[in-house]
Parts: C-alpha cells; structure tokens; sequence
C-alpha cells in the first residue's frame, strides 16, 4: 500500500465525521496549450468529485503557455477559473520565458496592461549584467536577449504568440497579448499549498521550498529558479507535513514516491500522450489523451 494513503485516508474520515463540504484537489500536469484535452480532463475530474461526494479545484502546476495550438484558450480558462474559485495555478517556466521575452522586446505590452514584471522573472538584461551564463560572457547584450528570446520562441513561444493573433512572431513589433491574461500571469503565485499538499512546477529541495518565503532577493532567485527549473530528485522530501507535486518533467506516467512524498504529474500533453491528474483526497490518477 502506497506509504502515504493512510494518511489521507485518515484525514478523508475525519472530515467526513465533521460534515464538511469536503475539496477534491486535482493536480494537473503542465497543458502546453493543449485546451481540448484539458477540457475533456475536468469533464473526467468532475464525474470522479461527484461520486465521491466532493467538490472538485483544478490545480495548475503552469506551463499552461506554448507548444500547444490554443494557450490563449487555457489561460483565460484558467483565469476565469481563478476568479472563480474553481481552479488554482502557479507559475512554469515556460511562463517565466514568455514575460522575460515581453519584457524585453516588448514592454509596452506591459505598461498597456498596467503591471510590473513578475517578481520571480529576471529580466534577460539582468542576467546579461549578473554574467550568470556562460553565454553572456562573450554575447553583446542585446544579443543575448534576443538569443534567450528566440529559445522560447522556438519552444513554443511562436505558436503561443499567433493563438493570441500575432501574425508575425519574430518580430516583436506585431506582439499580441490579452491584457487581462497578462495581468493573470504576472500574478501566479510560486507555491500552492493546501493542508495536504504543496505544488510548484517543477521539484525542488525542502530549503528552497523554505526559501520561496525568504525576504533576502538572492536567496529567493536561487529559490525560485529551483521551482520552475529543478529538476534533481531532492534527497529528504521537501515537505515534511504535505505531498508535494509538481510537473515540468516528463514521464510516461504519473509517478508517485513514497518515500519522498512526492507525486510528478506531467505525462507529455504537447507530445500527444496524455493530460493527466493526481487527485490528492482520492489518491486516484485521472488521465485523458491529448
């Protein structure tokens, strides 16, 4: 038996003890623009709450932006989700490329949308500046940026950029982008945590998960790189008290460890395998093809 369904099985009858109206919190892994089959996934997440007496929040792990044909159709999903109360995301990485890149090439869209960058999003320039790459040790620095800009345009960016009606992608002069979907991105929270589970996008270790809090700006860079980015199996899990979830890396299946209390949920959607979900209250995977 899977170390930690005790747990929440103990947990499930307590609140049922208490007559509560009791979440079922369906962590999905990252959807890449992938709309449809995520549409088809909540149909499912929602049949599974309903026989199980529970009301189902769709949690995001990010990466809801490129590769896929309809990201402009996920994120205002999403957001309106958001506002609703039906759904919670954080932030993927792949967010993270597609605001460093508006940033800069094409700040207007920002300031038209009234918002500052992501607090976790360093600027290309800044990292040109900090000299935190290799490349940027004999890259000009506006070359650097628009190298780090066409690597996201190349890993989706493009197809993110035309499904908000950019007719041109690598020219930053025709950018396109919803300001209320903006101002959505630019607010996505690092972290999710519930009173059974922690979810960041990617894995990361129990002093970086600790440090998404710290009031120190370089403590919290190396932290948050280690969200979106991580992808080393931490050594202790990282945290002691929740599951922790995440995506970011492919895997043919949801992968669960007992013994790091970790689940890893991104089933390669984009690749046109599957959109999946871990449903924490259930321990129950639900999974739909892409």
């Amino acid at each position: 038996m899977h170390p930690d369904r005790d747990t929440l099985r103990s947990l499930w009858r307590r609140i049922l003890a208490g007559g509560l109206l009791a979440k079922l919190h369906a962590v999905v892994g990252d959807v890449h623009g992938c709309f449809d089959a995520l549409r088809r996934l909540e149909d499912r997440i929602a049949r599974h709450a309903a026989r199980e007496g529970l009301e189902p929040v769709v949690v995001s792990v990010g990466d809801l932006v490129d590769r896929g044909p309809k990201a402009s159709g996920v994120v205002g999903h999403v957001r309106r989700g958001v506002a609703a109360g039906t759904h919670v995301a954080v932030l993927g990485n792949h967010e993270e490329m597609m605001l460093a890149s508006i940033e800069a090439f094409a700040p207007g869209l920002l300031s038209e949308a009234g918002v500052v960058l992501h607090p976790a999003v360093v600027p290309y320039g800044a990292v040109w500046d900090r000299q935190q790459t290799p490349s940027s040790a004999w890259m000009p620095r506006e070359m650097f940026c628009w190298f780090r800009t066409l690597m996201w345009l190349s890993q989706g960016g493009a197809t993110t950029l035309q499904s908000y009606g950019t007719p041109r992608p690598h020219d930053p002069a025709t950018w396109a982008m919803d300001e209320e979907d903006l101002r959505f991105l630019c607010g996505l929270p690092l972290v999710f945590r519930s009173d059974t589970i922690v979810v960041t996008h990617a894995l990361l270790s129990a002093e970086a998960l600790v440090a998404l809090d710290a009031d120190d700006e370089e403590v919290l860079r190396k932290a948050s790189g280690m969200a979106l980015w991580g992808r080393a199996r931490p050594p202790t899990p990282p945290d002691p008290a929740r599951i922790h979830v995440s995506g970011h890396t492919v895997l043919p299946r949801v992968r669960r460890r007992g013994r790091l209390r970790t689940v890893q949920v991104d089933t390669g959607a984009f690749l046109g395998r599957r959109l999946s979900a871990w449903c924490a209250e259930t321990d129950r995977v639900v999974s739909v093809p892409a």
